[in-house]
């Protein structure tokens, strides 16, 4: 594994580097989109995460994490809280169209600062509530003021996983970062398998979301199992090195790049063209997150 200077500054590289990393994100959201006409949104949780954890577990063999510990309780939350947020988002993939998707989930750093205020103390600045007002609107008008199962998940997605990482802003000083992801990935394969279980004698309208039952992959879906969980590996290691090159702030703002590529990906697949209040919801919703990226 190379390991890239803190000091190193190249903003040119870091930007093309979270392109790539958006790149390879929306597409691991195509894959997905692909994946769930054959089979349930629990198991495509369970591929994406079961591919990814052999990757990490290669890499930690080849190099060894060190970490100091003591904070077993708030790893396993970690865990726990991103494989429900991934069970929620490649739900809303296989029951919307992936630029509603993506944008929903993109509502992560509002409900982070909101979380950062309320659980860590944090002071918000003018322009971060400002922000926060403005992200809440875009929600709104995208829903178009609905509240249905599938909006309530697309904004679970968002919530839960500002959840899970802020509570790894509590874990870097403790546990090496692929410690962390390891926990991600073991909880969401191990759950979705419970879950696949308790479907087979279980169906509930309320859990649709975490309730289907296994569905053994044939022909193509083991191609698009394997590209899936590469992107997604892909994605990580591109947006990591990308916040070696680049400020925070901006890197974050061109993360937003997601949004376009998933769309383009989402109607190459099928997806109709977002209306113009989708739009407008959506141009809020980014806009709330890039200011809060510079906040």
């Amino acid at each position: 594994m190379n390991f890239i200077p803190k000091h190193i500054t190249d903003t040119r590289r870091g930007i093309l580097l979270m392109l790539a990393a958006s790149f390879f994100f929306a597409l691991t959201m195509a894959f997905a989109k692909l994946l769930s006409g054959s089979m349930g949104s629990v198991e495509v949780t369970f591929w994406r995460n079961a591919v990814g954890l052999i990757i990490i577990s290669v890499t930690i063999v080849h190099t060894p994490v060190h970490n100091i510990g003591g904070r077993p309780y708030t790893l396993i939350f970690r865990g726990v809280i991103g494989a429900v947020a991934l069970l929620t988002f490649f739900y809303s993939i296989s029951a919307t169209s992936l630029s509603a998707a993506i944008v929903y989930a993109k509502t992560e750093p509002i409900f982070t600062a909101v979380l950062a205020l309320f659980l860590l103390g944090e002071k918000l600045k003018f322009r971060a509530v400002l922000a926060i007002i403005i992200g809440f609107t875009g929600v709104a008008v995208m829903s178009n003021m609905k509240i249905d199962y599938l909006h309530v998940m697309g904004i679970m997605t968002g919530f839960l996983s500002a959840l899970a990482y802020t509570s790894v802003r509590s874990l870097k000083a403790h546990y090496d970062t692929r410690t962390v992801v390891l926990s991600f990935m073991l909880f969401g394969t191990f759950i979705p398998v419970i879950l696949m279980i308790a479907a087979e004698f279980y169906t509930s309208e309320l859990f649709a979301f975490a309730l289907s039952p296994f569905v053994a992959p044939e022909g193509s879906d083991w191609v698009w199992i394997i590209l899936m969980g590469s992107a997604a590996a892909l994605g990580q290691i591109y947006m990591t090195r990308a916040y070696f090159y680049a400020q925070a702030g901006l890197v974050s703002t061109v993360s937003y790049s997601v949004v376009l590529f998933a769309s383009i990906f989402g109607i190459l697949l099928g997806d109709q063209l977002p209306t113009l209040i989708m739009i407008t919801g959506a141009i809020l919703i980014v806009l709330s997150g890039i200011l809060l990226s510079i906040a």
